[in-house]
């Protein structure tokens, strides 16, 4: 019976043992919503790419007759909880006011709230009141770690709301071009590095815009840690854009840390176009701003020199004038009480010399 608990801790000490991961853990009740029968179903491969190893947890939920289902399942973070979230968007799903990411359609409240990806149907039955309430019961529904940056990067104008798409693997990128009716470049996961175990760990977005004639464009944004990672994939996605017919018209434009590539695109000119609506600024300075210490010329020291002695000269002999003319004005009005007083000094002699010292003779 000891066996086993040994070698959990044997294995723990190094590091050995996975992580353990919870099922959210759904309320027994939220406003007037009794939970009532719940089951687990365990977490598909996109969503085990994004840190979940416990599945989710699926509940039904009663009041006055009325029944609901809610969703729930959490992930390694925010960021690999927004993959999952964006994963399931579709096109024409409205904003909720329910929370800032939240996305609603005529039957389904499809969330994301911290870390955890929560989903309600039908939506229309609860209201945002009750909807709150369950949000804030749930455990990790607070996760402050920020949203990853790169989901603002995407152009506005023309967006077609639902398409956007987040994806920090190889798993969520080929869903992602898959949904958006690009799954040819599913094949280039690889050659953009995506994801920690990748060489550059790449992030990607994507978002579906319309063209005006009658279909769409995609526009996949690539950021990197460091522009020379960057661009080092730039030099290895071109030749194989080129190269390949399946990917006719499609360029990759670098911009610091970020790639840029417009699928497939209808014209050159609507791809230059989503370009140059993408909401990304980089400010990079390479010199530091200095000041240059340089030697003054032999004419400029000699300068200072002969200005500096004459002013010194000019300095000594105003001072001089000045004394003189206090000396001669005390003389004349206190004779003999502050110059020429014999009587009161006296002289240390050495007797060098058998000469008398006349006290006068200093006056």
């Amino acid at each position: 019976m000891k066996k086993p608990a040994f070698v959990f801790a044997f294995l723990l000490s190094f590091g050995a043992v996975p992580e353990i991961r919870a099922q959210v853990a759904l309320p027994a009740q939220f406003a007037n919503w009794a939970k009532t029968n719940c089951v687990t179903k365990p977490a598909a491969y996109l969503y085990a790419e994004a840190g979940d190893k416990a599945g989710a947890s699926s509940c039904q939920y009663v009041n006055a007759g009325k029944e609901l289902h809610v969703w729930a399942e959490r992930f390694r973070d925010p960021s690999a909880a927004y993959q999952v979230y964006t994963s399931e968007l579709k096109s024409g799903m409205l904003p909720s006011f329910v929370g800032n990411n939240a996305a609603v359609d005529k039957n389904r409240l499809w969330m994301l709230t911290g870390s955890l990806v929560l989903g309600v149907d039908p939506q229309d039955l609860a209201s945002e009141a009750d909807l709150r309430a369950l949000i804030n019961l749930l455990d990790g529904h607070a996760d402050r770690t920020p949203l990853p940056e790169i989901r603002s990067y995407l152009p506005e104008n023309g967006l077609i709301q639902g398409t956007q798409r987040y994806a920090l693997g190889p798993d969520g990128y080929a869903s992602a071009v898959k949904s958006l009716g690009r799954p040819e470049f599913a094949t280039l996961a690889p050659e953009l590095s995506i994801g920690p175990k990748s060489a550059a760990d790449a992030e990607v977005m994507l978002g579906a815009y319309n063209n005006g004639k009658g279909g769409q464009e995609v526009l996949l944004l690539a950021l990197y840690p460091t522009p020379q990672l960057a661009e080092q994939q730039l030099h290895h996605l071109k030749p194989i854009l080129e190269s390949k017919p399946e990917f006719r018209g499609t360029t990759v434009e670098r911009d610091a840390s970020m790639l840029s590539l417009v699928l497939s695109p209808s014209s050159p000119d609507l791809a230059a176009r989503l370009r140059k609506g993408i909401n990304y600024e980089t400010a990079i300075t390479w010199n530091e701003p200095s000041t240059t210490l340089t030697d003054p010329t032999w004419f400029q020291v000699l300068k200072t020199v002969f200005f500096g002695a004459a002013a010194i000269c000019v300095f000594a002999a105003i001072g001089g004038m000045i004394y003189g003319v206090f000396r001669l004005v005390m003389k004349r009005l206190f004779p003999g009480k502050v110059f020429d007083r014999s009587a009161n000094v006296e002289l240390l002699q050495l007797g060098l010399n058998s000469k008398e010292i006349n006290p006068d003779d200093f006056y």
